[in-house]
């Protein structure tokens, strides 16, 4: 990953939430303190999520992460337990996890512009089920109209597939499905 600019700080308090906020707008939730909803991902189907993502911008990282889980129990909030999970794949091209060692992560991020145009973006997320593997994979609308991919493609799953969402200095606008 090159060199990124230095990045500033959002100020996102006047953000209009359109559905259910996972995180404080202020975008100052620790790692992993909050979980959505988990979802099943039935085998050889996939299922779809849209979000609004804000960001403080202060690192790369201060984004959003899908966690792949083998139940459909959440990971015990804070204690960074990994039982259940088969992955945990990060917006900033990043992952960890049993699941992800033989993964293939892919994006067209532009990094030096990555922080603000996280901030503001429309995510629409897929989780697929491919039996023994999974692919994740996301479109971001920046709120200036370009868009950017990311996938993560050959992610271990080798049993049932539930999925939930957390962040990182970061908040969430959940959609109410369509």
């Amino acid at each position: 990953m090159p060199a990124v600019s230095p990045r500033q700080s959002f100020d996102n308090s006047g953000a209009k939430l359109q559905g259910s906020a996972l995180g404080s707008l202020a975008c100052d939730t620790p790692y992993r303190t909050v979980y959505s909803e988990v979802w099943e991902v039935p085998e050889g189907e996939s299922v779809q999520k849209r979000f609004y993502h804000y960001t403080d911008g202060l690192g790369l990282w201060d984004t959003f992460s899908v966690i792949l889980l083998s139940t459909p129990d959440t990971p015990e909030t804070g204690t960074g337990d990994m039982e259940n999970t088969w992955a945990v794949l990060r917006a900033d091209h990043f992952g960890s996890g049993s699941g992800y060692k033989n993964a293939v992560a892919e994006s067209d991020w532009n990094w030096e512009s990555f922080c603000s145009d996280m901030n503001g973006a429309l995510i629409e997320l897929t989780v697929t089920n491919k039996c023994k593997t999974a692919e994740v994979s996301f479109t971001a609308t920046t709120a200036e109209g370009n868009e950017y991919h990311q996938s993560y493609k050959d992610v271990g799953t080798d049993g049932p597939l539930y999925f939930c969402l957390t962040v990182e200095n970061a908040c969430l606008d959940l959609l109410p499905e369509e």
